[in-house]
């Protein structure tokens, strides 16, 4: 209880110091990041509902879609403010501008699914259906949804984003077995396997390693990486398509051979860009891995559970990892894309 009245103390006393300052660029900038500051506050102290402990998914199959990989329940019984009308998440960003995240909206509907399966309340399948729905009829043509727009009208589309819509619309072909769902998660995975200089999400290096960007502002976000792989992985399991099942094999083949990348000898990276992982990431990239190890049996996996798990448990490892990703943080404010909430 303390740590939360501390907390929105600290919301409250920013907020205030947020209508002090003046109108204009300069106090425009300021104002974004002190939100940004106080958005990192809750990230560390595991408050944001973007970083509470993201564990494997608890009702995920090996050989056909279930459950999702990641347990995303709590981005539907925590404090998520819903649209009245269209009855999906809406989040502000550090500009205090509210937007409609792709990201959010699609985890939040398969926390939901998750929601279902464990206790059969048919409300949580509604909003499988809400999010569904959403995605339908926020898709482009080209099966791309505009997931960071709002900061760069040049940078918009993620992979990680192509990647849970289509996970969520394969639960929501799996419940209802209408072919528009289907469909859609086929354009979404086609969109994210359009090479980045055509327009899409994935970039193919010459030596045959495939990676898919969730975003263009950093460079292979590990996380989004995985999120990006179960994508097709549920395309593949529901269609079986040679096409996509090849590229699967790829994607996990070049997953296992740039993980060293990741490593700092001491803790894991956020990224190819050296950010290093706070706290948070760095647990998630321990459990996602897990769940790669079960469904590819490939040791590469396992062999990183092992040593970042190792890291965790050292008295001086996270201490260095926090101390050095503070300052990272610090150092590049400027840079920062943040959806505060």
């Amino acid at each position: 209880m303390e740590l939360y009245l501390n907390d929105l103390r600290i919301s409250f006393l920013a907020e205030r110091l947020i209508r002090t300052l003046p109108a204009g660029a300069f106090g425009g900038q300021m104002k974004e990041k002190i939100r940004i500051l106080v958005r990192w506050g809750k990230m560390l102290t595991g408050k944001s509902v973007f970083h509470q402990k993201q564990s494997e998914g608890e009702f995920y199959f090996i050989d056909k879609v279930g459950g999702y990989y990641s347990d995303l329940r709590h981005k539907v019984t925590g404090d998520v403010i819903i649209d009245d009308e269209q009855k999906v998440p809406v989040n502000t960003t550090s500009k205090n501008e509210n937007v409609f995240f792709p990201i959010a909206i699609f985890q939040y509907g398969l926390g939901a699914y998750d929601l279902f399966l464990e206790t059969g309340d048919g409300r949580f399948l509604d909003k499988l259906r809400y999010t569904a729905t959403w995605a339908l009829d926020n898709q482009a043509d080209d099966g791309s949804w505009d997931t960071f727009g709002w900061f760069d009208p040049d940078l918009k589309y993620s992979s990680m984003a192509q990647a849970e819509g289509a996970s969520l619309l394969c639960r929501a072909f799996k419940e209802w077995s209408d072919d528009k769902y289907l469909s859609a998660a086929k354009r979404a995975i086609d969109f994210m396997l359009v090479p980045i200089d055509k327009g899409g999400t994935a970039s193919y290096r010459p030596t045959g390693v495939i990676t898919y960007e969730e975003n263009r502002f950093r460079k292979t976000i590990l996380n989004g990486m995985i999120f990006s792989v179960w994508g097709l992985l549920d395309l593949v399991l529901v269609t079986k398509d040679d096409t996509y099942s090849d590229r699967l094999t790829e994607s996990v083949d070049s997953l296992c051979a740039i993980l060293p990348e990741y490593d700092r000898r001491y803790w894991s990276n956020y990224d190819l860009d050296g950010n290093i992982a706070s706290a948070f990431y760095h647990d998630l990239h321990i459990q996602q891995l897990k769940v790669l190890y079960k469904l590819f049996n490939k040791e590469e996996f396992a062999r990183f559970v092992r040593i970042w798990s190792g890291y965790e448990k050292s008295f001086t490892k996270p201490k260095r990892a926090f101390l050095i990703k503070a300052v990272q943080k610090i150092r590049k404010i400027d840079q920062e894309v943040a959806i505060i909430k």
